[in-house]
């Protein structure tokens, strides 16, 4: 049944949007792609970038993995698999995106299973840990100084610590990190509460993540942005009450 509507659901865009929309798809197929926008989302079912933002075919560059996690830039490069940061590179420098956006959400079971670690569900799954350890010391920030916090806190502070600590990661990629020095690339952290439908973005002068509410947001790096602004500590002391620091 799940299959067989996936097939009707081609059949229904094949007869429609593709039809509807035939201009744009010639297009994309002569002309190629040229977004100018790169977003890594998270691989939950419930949270599809090109849905939450109404975008069409060709206007966005999509990675999407377990809690959209960026993982450190490895320099120099190994021979290793590395999907992620395969595709970063390929928007920056094959596409020249100009804004790279990281987009966490609430309930994602990727950061409950690196909070709740080897007593959670999913600590006997083969991958999983190690690829959401990525954000481990962030984890272990936010757990140390919530302690005593309710858990849906907690999960909800790391779900958004994990996003700045994903575009921290991004500026260590040296071709990344030049396009930012040169005004031609920002970068912003997202995180998208599904229960409420409600988009927040991090703000580096407040260490919070504020509600969007119009058509204008401060991007999370841009060119004069120090990263400083980007370590966990400041984020969860924002959390606490306290001022942040540099």
């Amino acid at each position: 049944m799940a299959l067989e509507r996936l097939l009707k659901g081609f059949a229904d865009f094949r007869l429609g949007y593709y039809r509807e929309h035939l201009d744009l798809f010639e297009k994309l197929a002569t002309e190629g792609q040229s977004p100018k926008i790169l977003i890594i989302g998270c691989s939950d079912a419930r949270v599809d970038p090109g849905i939450l933002t109404q975008t069409q075919p060709g206007d966005i560059f999509t990675v999407r993995n377990v809690a959209a996690m960026v993982p450190p830039a490895q320099i120099p490069p190994d021979q290793r698999q590395h999907g992620t940061s395969a595709a970063i590179e390929f928007a920056v420098r094959g596409l020249e995106v100009e804004h790279v956006v990281i987009l966490g959400h609430a309930l994602c079971g990727g950061i409950a299973a690196l909070v709740d670690g080897a007593d959670g569900a999913y600590a006997s799954f083969d991958y999983l840990s190690t690829w959401t350890s990525v954000a481990r010391e962030t984890r272990d920030v936010v757990v140390r100084e919530m302690a005593g916090r309710p858990r849906a806190e907690v999960l909800r502070a790391v779900e958004q610590a994990a996003v700045v600590n994903s575009v921290k990661n991004l500026m260590g990629f040296p071709w990344l990190a030049e396009r930012v020095a040169a005004g031609k690339l920002v970068l912003h952290a997202w995180w998208f509460n599904l229960t409420e439908g409600q988009l927040y973005a991090f703000h580096p002068e407040t260490a919070t993540f504020d509600p969007v509410r119009g058509l204008e947001l401060t991007p999370a790096v841009s060119r004069d942005t120090r990263l400083s602004a980007l370590k966990p500590e400041r984020f969860v002391a924002a959390l606490a009450g306290k001022t942040p620091e540099f």
